[in-house]
This record gives C-alpha cells, structure tokens and sequence, in this order.
C-alpha cells in the first residue's frame, strides 16, 4: 500500500518550522528521545563567488542545539559538502551553511535569541535558563554577549532618566597567598554596576563595592545627570 509520504514531510517540515531546513525523517529511540533529521531545501552557492553548486562532494551528519519542539528533541543536519564549478573561483569545495546555522555555528539561531529572551525579557538567571534549554552556562553567556554588541545602543548617545546603582559579586572568594609572608589573604570579587532603571542597560561597571569605585567615575555621572530632566533625577539602590 502506498502512502503519501511527501505530504507527511511537509507537515513535519511546516511544524519544525526551522527556516531554510526540510525535515526528512524523525526517529524515536528506545529511551524515548526523539531525533529529527533535516538537510538545507535549496543548493547553496559557493561563498567566495557565488556560484550555484550541482555537484555534491560529500556528506555527513552535524548535531545541531536547537529550541524544545514539544519537548526535547535532537537534530541531526544531514550536510553536504559540494563542488565548485567555477574555473576561476580559488576554493575547490565548500560545506553549507544557512542564516540559522551559519560556518562553523552549533547551534541554530533562533536557539540563541531564545536563550537572549529567558534572560532579558523574562529575567531568569543563566544558569536556569541553561537548564531548561539542556545547554552550557556558557553558550547562554555567548549568546548574552553577542547580542549586546550587535543590539544595545552606545552608552555615550543616551540619555537616561533614572540611574540605578548595584552591587554584584562576579565569581566566589577566591584567596591569595603571599610568596614573601606566605600569608593568606580572602578576596571577595565585588563590582558596583551603573544601569539605566527605565531600560535596565548597563552604563558602567567599576571594581569594588564602596564610594571609591564611583569617584572614578564622578565625572560620567555628573554629565548623565546633567542630561536628565529635573523630576527623573532620582538615583536608587537595586
């Protein structure tokens, strides 16, 4: 009996809904882990001259980190390396690779502006987010920091109208021994932090924990309260 196989790949594909990706089969193993495999739907065009391949070199299978799809799911790119035809183009072969998983990327992009989201807009902590999305407390620190240079504004055009000041302690006490007195000394890793309350951006963040810190930097503070209008001149302690 034959059975509209293409219809179900197109539903799989529509509901994985993974931009540039086509799902081609899914899997479940005997511990109950689902595994969906995709592959790129068009013939990528070589990177240095643009050329469109036809010919496939090679292929293998890239685990991918993307976002829970009704639940945990593993990806599996099955990726092709192609030729390139192209007598005058210096690069002889070439992988794919997509806006969702660009060369050399291990994850998908949508994965990490997820990631971004749980931290900034819903303000879990990194490590939770971390948790819940089965990946390293460090891709989520990736993520964050990437997204602060390609997204946040430069510190010096705004114009806050309300600046909070924060402690925060950056890693656990650490302690130091002296090679002279061989001594001992316990060092607390403290920082205070400049942000903006209305947006909660990050202006400044200076060493240590007391009004030292904040005299270095007096006169950044004074020409962003100089900027604000007079009824937002409030500071707050978070």
């Amino acid at each position: 009996m034959r059975e509209p196989t293409g219809v179900a790949a197109d539903a799989a594909t529509a509901l994985f809904n993974l931009p540039d990706f086509g799902v081609m089969s899914t899997r479940v193993g005997a511990d109950g882990t689902r595994t969906v495999i995709v592959e790129t739907d068009q013939p990528p065009g070589c990177p240095t001259c643009g050329v469109i391949a036809v010919r496939v070199k090679e292929r293998r299978h890239q685990r991918l980190r993307d976002i829970p799809v009704a639940g945990p799911v593993e990806v599996a790119w099955s990726k092709y390396r192609w030729y390139c035809d192209e007598p005058a183009c210096p690069r002889l072969s070439f992988f794919e690779s997509t806006a969702q998983v660009p060369a050399r990327a291990r994850s998908t992009a949508r994965l990490r502006e997820h990631l971004v989201d749980a931290v900034i807009r819903s303000g879990r902590a990194v490590a939770e987010t971390a948790a819940g999305f089965a990946v390293s407390w460090w891709m989520v620190r990736a993520a964050l920091n990437e997204a602060s240079l390609l997204r946040l504004p430069d510190v010096d055009a705004l114009s806050p109208r309300m600046l909070g000041i924060d402690e925060h302690r950056f890693r656990s006490v650490r302690y130091f021994q002296d090679p002279a007195t061989m001594a001992w000394t316990r060092v607390e890793p403290w920082m205070t932090t400049i942000v903006d309350l209305d947006t909660g951006q990050v202006l400044g963040v200076v060493d240590g924990r007391h009004h030292k810190g904040l005299f270095a930097v007096r006169e950044e503070l004074d020409s962003w309260v100089s900027l604000m209008p007079p009824s937002g001149r409030h500071f707050s302690r978070e």
